[in-house]
C-alpha cells in the first residue's frame, strides 16, 4: 500500500503558526481574568457638579470662634490610682447660619408705611467648617503615650457631632441673631420691595422677626401685653 503524499512544506509551516497562535490566544485569555463591562466614566478633574436644595437657602450669619474640646481618663493598677492621660483639641470653627426659602413668608405693611416680616426660624447650616491647618492637639499624663493617641482618635472623630450640637443652643443662636436679622432685612428690601406691587414702600424701613423669636420678643410686637403673642397663636391667630 503506498503512502499519501506529503502535504507541501508551505503547508506544514501556515498549520503550525495556526497552532501556535491559537495557543497564545488561549494563555492570554487565561491570564486576564474575568471580563468586567465598563463602568461610568469618571468625572473629569475640576468639573463641577451643581447639586440644587429643595426651596433654596438664605445664608444670614457666620460665627467664628476657637472651641475645645478635652477629656481625662484615670488609670489603676488592681485598683490603685497610677495617674491619668488629658488630651485636648483646639480648632477654629466657621458656624453657619440659614433660613428656607421654601416656607411662607409672613409680611405686613406697618402704618408707618415700613414693611414687618415674619422670617422662617434660623436653622445652623451643618457640617461645621472647621479650619484643619490651625488644629492644636495636645495630650499629657505619665501614660500618654500609650493611651493618649487613642483618646486623640476618639475626640476627633466626634468634631463633627460635638460641633453640630453647639451651633443649635440657644448662646450661638442668639449671638447670631442681629447679623441675621440685618441680612434678611436686605434681602426682602432688594427682592421683596423691589416687586411691581411693592413699589411704592421702596426706602421704607424693613423690620424682621424670626419665628423662633423668643416669646417676649413677640409680645411687645403685638401690644406689649405679656403673654399676647402665646394668646393669639392659640387662637390660630398670627402674633403680629
Amino acid at each position: 500500500m503506498t503512502s499519501p503524499p506529503a502535504p507541501p512544506r508551505r503547508s506544514r509551516f501556515w498549520l503550525l503558526a495556526s497552532l501556535a497562535a491559537n495557543v497564545l490566544l488561549g494563555l492570554l485569555w487565561l491570564g486576564a481574568g474575568p471580563v468586567h463591562a465598563p463602568g461610568p466614566p469618571a468625572l473629569p478633574v475640576g468639573e463641577a457638579v451643581v447639586l440644587r436644595t429643595p426651596g433654596g437657602r438664605l445664608e444670614v450669619a457666620e460665627l467664628q470662634q476657637l472651641e475645645s474640646f478635652e477629656v481625662s481618663r484615670d488609670h489603676t493598677v488592681l485598683g490603685v490610682p497610677v495617674g491619668s492621660t488629658f488630651s485636648r483639641i483646639r480648632v477654629p470653627a466657621h458656624y453657619r447660619y440659614h433660613v428656607e426659602l421654601a416656607p411662607e413668608w409672613t409680611v405686613r405693611v406697618l402704618p408707618d408705611g415700613g414693611v414687618r416680616v415674619i422670617a422662617p426660624r434660623v436653622r445652623p447650616t451643618l457640617p461645621v467648617a472647621i479650619d484643619t491647618g490651625r488644629m492644636e492637639k495636645e495630650s499629657r499624663g505619665l501614660w500618654s503615650l500609650f493611651t493618649g493617641p487613642e483618646q486623640m482618635a476618639a475626640l476627633e472623630k466626634g468634631l463633627t457631632d460635638s460641633l453640630g450640637r453647639k451651633a443649635g443652643t440657644a448662646p450661638l443662636l442668639a449671638r447670631q441673631r442681629e447679623a441675621a436679622r440685618a441680612t434678611v432685612a436686605e434681602f426682602v428690601a432688594k427682592w421683596l420691595i423691589g416687586q411691581s406691587a411693592w413699589k411704592p414702600l421702596t426706602g421704607k424701613p424693613v423690620q424682621v422677626v424670626f419665628a423662633d423669636e423668643p416669646i417676649e420678643t413677640l409680645d411687645a410686637l403685638c401690644g406689649g401685653a405679656p403673654g399676647c403673642a402665646a394668646e393669639r397663636l392659640a387662637r390660630g391667630v398670627p402674633p403680629l
